[in-house]
């Protein structure tokens, strides 16, 4: 059985298409822990038109990384996953995430593609391929609506850090999941990315979604890169697309935009040098979860 764990908050279109598309799916074995943050009872008649599905309803506060340990506790599949509650899957998905998973007994994670509805790539935007994924290319090859785990990693690895991440306490507002996959990866575990199976999502890339998140999720990112040990030269790769987005949107005469890649390429740098400081005083005590199930 799959369990899919899926906080949601502020939406009722977005999850019933996630419904609908798990409605529809060939293979039926599964779960979904829809974990509510909403102050209101707006999910109540949703549900009840998806009766048929093996829904939980969870409560959690607000968090997305909180919501998701949320689920990771109550779920009962040998198969995890967490799709956003926005995002909606196609008819054989699940079909063929379970067939893989059978085929190949010696990896521990898979990963999807994530595609636009008018199936334009999107995540990973620089992906490299159908490849194993390693410390050195798992910024390119995951991300979290993607993702399908065995149990037994998720047993070993715990939870998500609760500080960073969407609707955390910190200003961090991203870094959780690449925290959590790198945490696997340091484990020994062993993670694939199959660009063939897919994943659909709505586009990230508008120019006041990027100015509003240009820096708070930069600065999540920035610290991951940190606590895990990455280089200043694996830094500098992502401080110069940045930079250098700046110099092309100057040259496009888009200001909004040049400015938003400063701002985000000044979040990495940041998060880098004083993440792991801000974020212990925040903790009180260490700057990752450490929790076993």
């Amino acid at each position: 059985m799959l369990s899919l764990i899926t906080p949601t908050l502020n939406r009722t279109a977005e999850p019933e298409r996630l419904l609908t598309s798990l409605d529809s799916q060939s293979y039926q074995d599964f779960e979904v822990l829809l974990v509510d943050q909403n102050s209101d009872d707006r999910l109540a008649a949703l549900l009840q038109r998806y009766s048929r599905l093996k829904v939980r309803r969870l409560r959690s506060d607000r968090g997305l990384s909180l919501g998701r340990n949320v689920g990771i506790r109550a779920s009962r599949g040998e198969i995890i996953a967490f799709p956003d509650d926005d995002c909606w899957y196609p008819r054989e998905l699940l079909a063929a995430v379970t067939n893989w998973f059978e085929v190949h007994p010696e990896f521990d994670a898979l990963f999807t593609s994530g595609r636009t509805e008018d199936d334009r790539i999107m995540a990973s935007k620089w992906g490299p391929g159908a490849c194993r994924c390693t410390i050195k290319n798992v910024w390119h090859c995951t991300i979290s609506f993607t993702a399908f785990i065995r149990r037994r990693v998720i047993d070993a690895v715990g939870f998500f850090d609760e500080n960073i991440g969407v609707g955390s306490p910190s200003r961090y507002q991203s870094g959780e999941e690449m925290d959590y996959f790198i945490r696997i990866l340091k484990l020994g575990f062993r993670m694939w990315h199959d660009p063939s199976l897919v994943v659909y999502h709505p586009e990230l890339q508008s120019l006041e979604r990027f100015q509003r998140i240009a820096q708070s999720y930069s600065l999540g990112v920035g610290y991951v890169l940190r606590i895990h040990g990455y280089s200043w030269w694996y830094l500098s790769e992502f401080l110069a697309r940045s930079l250098g987005g700046a110099v092309i949107s100057l040259g496009k005469g888009d200001s909004a935009r040049a400015r938003a890649y400063i701002q985000r390429a000044a979040g990495h740098l940041q998060g880098y040098m004083f993440g792991p400081r801000e974020l212990e005083r925040l903790s009180g005590s260490s700057t990752q979860t450490k929790s076993s199930i």
